[in-house]
């Protein structure tokens, strides 16, 4: 089981119609010793998209091991203000409970404005159809990677009970890498719990991007064929690619 990179898991664990080791989601890959890049390597991953934009990949660097492919293509737009989901930075020892909520704001605006016009998820959706053995993922790998995940899985025909699970099984690897860390800090318990919420992932925000899909097209499918250039008969070369048979 991989356990660094966190949060990382096959597109196949969460839903078995799409054959193993070909795509993988995760966490940033900081910190991985020789024996982890090899994990990564003998699952047949050539392939690392990074959606953290330039500022983030500054504050928070890694080296890729030079056998992979490694792709910076951020899933953020400046020009809308919104260019990371590092928020905390806003935070002082001072902040009420309603300031940190607010400061948070971006990030649910961000979820009606990622799925669309989307160069880092256009450039993917593109290596995907030429390659496979690809590992994608952003920060904490719950949100830029989080929504690319649930639109993948909607193109594969997942249902959204499943597609939800998947996207909320990302809490788990927010309790354990920051619960410890909210722990140790001298927060009062009130922010605490707030900055838990806020850096969670919750229903209602991939439900906005979902929502707005729909405002703009009238189905899934019109989105994808606008968007990414995935018409019906690229969609069925994709899942004879990836999936198996039902």
């Amino acid at each position: 089981m991989i356990t660094n990179p966190s949060n990382f898991r096959d597109l196949h664990d969460c839903y078995d119609f799409i054959e193993a080791v070909h795509l993988y989601r995760s966490a940033l890959p900081r910190n991985l010793t020789k024996q982890d890049w090899d994990k990564l390597y003998n699952l047949g991953i050539r392939y690392i998209i990074d959606f953290r934009s330039e500022f983030e990949r500054k504050e928070d660097s890694y080296e890729c091991d030079q056998r992979f492919q490694h792709y910076n293509w951020s899933a953020l737009k400046p020009e809308t203000g919104i260019d990371d989901f590092y928020f905390p930075r806003l935070i002082t020892k001072k902040s009420t409970k309603e300031e940190v909520y607010n400061s948070a704001g971006f990030i649910r605006k961000g979820y009606k404005i990622m799925p669309f016009d989307n160069l880092a998820y256009k450039q993917l959706f593109q290596l995907i159809k030429e390659k496979d053995g690809i590992l994608f993922h952003c920060g904490s790998g719950k949100d830029r990677t989080g929504l690319f995940a649930a639109l993948l899985l909607k193109l594969f025909d997942c249902d959204e009970k499943t597609i939800y699970a998947d996207y909320l099984y990302s809490n788990k690897s927010v309790e354990k890498d920051l619960m410890p860390r909210l722990v140790q800090s001298d927060f009062t318990d009130e922010i605490k719990e707030m900055l838990l919420y806020v850096c969670s992932v919750h229903e209602e925000l991939l439900k906005s991007s979902f929502d707005e899909i729909l405002k703009r097209y009238s189905s899934f499918d019109e989105y994808f064929e606008k968007e990414y250039a995935i018409d019906k008969e690229v969609k069925e070369n994709l899942i004879k690619k990836y999936c198996h048979e039902k």
